[in-house]
């Protein structure tokens, strides 16, 4: 069985969307979608690939039999490019987040269940080396049962870049809804766990170049009891890119210190704290050792896992895990830390699942 889809978005994150959808032989691109037509076809042609280009989804999936839409655009275009898909009998794959509002990222869940087709939603860093080592230790419990996070990322983005999309300059909060969207959700994913209430700020520092916040500073409240403290920028006072993911555990602690690698474990000593200096910096403190991990391609060979569980969740050999009823919890987690920060007040998601209308059973899920 060869999966056809039907590309629509050809930029930054569409040009490595295409190579591993080219380079996996059980899917094929049948058609391009680009606004810039002569642009898609000079694209394909420099691919060395052989497909139709259209600047309409409806138009394309008239011409072309297709099994699965992939949507690599500006999530304001999610529902409509959606609920085209779903006309024409496709299923979908979506780049996060799946829409910008709540409203519109729980039709588009509906509208799939009613016409009986799978949504999945591209959260592709859950398929990193470094997340999947994260989950395996947390699920075992390696260092006992974590019970406090702090994840850190520190970067200067500049989104006037030429290899950078540029919609996220004047969409609303940028930071939340297109980078920490994938960290909640990656904590949501390592820790096996939801958020049951966040409390947030988000703000813009005035020498930003995107036109809404980019700043994010918020505590999450596990239903373990986990609590974690996140913040994250891309517009920071340094162009030195920092990312730390550390948590406390009852027997230890696990560290990422890069955002695609370097992963590092300590074992507690126990009574060491009754011992020595009062505050250990030096040899005088367990020793961090590295975590070994498989070699890691970014943005490629984590884009093969996503596209590696849509494959064989179309083809009925497994489940599909990343899916758009999943994402709504990132999705309302990142949501709800704008309300948090907009009201003042700490947001409990059962009540704002309610509020925005997810139904219970989705929550259940």
């Amino acid at each position: 069985m060869t999966i056809r889809i039907v590309q629509v978005g050809m930029g930054v994150r569409g040009v490595q969307w295409a190579r591993v959808i080219r380079e996996d032989p059980r899917t094929v691109n049948v058609a391009y979608v680009r606004q810039r037509v002569d642009l898609a076809r000079e694209q394909v042609k420099a691919w060395g690939e052989d497909v139709p280009c259209f600047s309409d989804l409806d138009e394309a999936l008239d011409a072309m039999k297709a099994d699965a839409v992939l949507l690599v655009t500006p999530p304001e275009r999610h529902h409509s490019q959606a609920l085209a898909a779903f006309r024409h009998g496709c299923h979908l794959l979506a780049e996060k987040p799946l829409a910008e509002e709540m409203g519109e990222a729980i039709d588009i869940v509906r509208q799939a269940e009613l016409h009986g087709r799978q949504v999945m939603v591209g959260m592709n860093f859950r398929y990193l080396a470094t997340s999947q080592a994260l989950r395996k230790i947390f699920g075992e419990q390696t260092f006992g049962a974590p019970g406090f996070g702090h994840f850190v990322y520190l970067r200067n983005r500049d989104g006037r870049r030429p290899d950078l999309n540029k919609y996220p300059l004047t969409m609303r909060q940028p930071m939340l809804l297109e980078q920490s969207v994938h960290h909640l959700d990656l904590m949501r994913y390592v820790y096996n766990d939801d958020v049951t209430a966040v409390s947030a700020h988000t703000w813009r520092p005035s020498w930003s170049t995107y036109d809404d916040d980019c700043c994010v500073s918020a505590l999450l409240q596990f239903r373990s009891g986990l609590q974690a403290n996140y913040m994250g920028t891309w517009t920071s006072g340094w162009n030195h890119f920092t990312f730390q993911w550390r948590t406390d555990c009852t027997n230890g602690v696990v560290i990422q210190n890069a955002q695609f690698e370097d992963l590092r474990t300590a074992r507690l000593t126990p009574g060491l704290a009754m011992e020595g200096v009062l505050f250990k910096t030096g040899d005088d403190v367990e020793p961090l050792q590295p975590y070994p991990l498989p070699p890691c391609q970014a943005f490629i060979d984590d884009t093969r896992g996503l596209l590696n569980e849509f494959v064989e969740a179309l083809e009925g050999r497994a489940a599909l895990l990343t899916t758009g009823v999943d994402h709504l919890k990132t999705l309302g987690l990142t949501v709800a830390c704008i309300e948090s920060s907009q009201t003042g007040q700490r947001v409990h998601l059962s009540d704002f699942y309610r509020r925005q209308g997810v139904p219970a059973r989705w929550v259940c899920e």
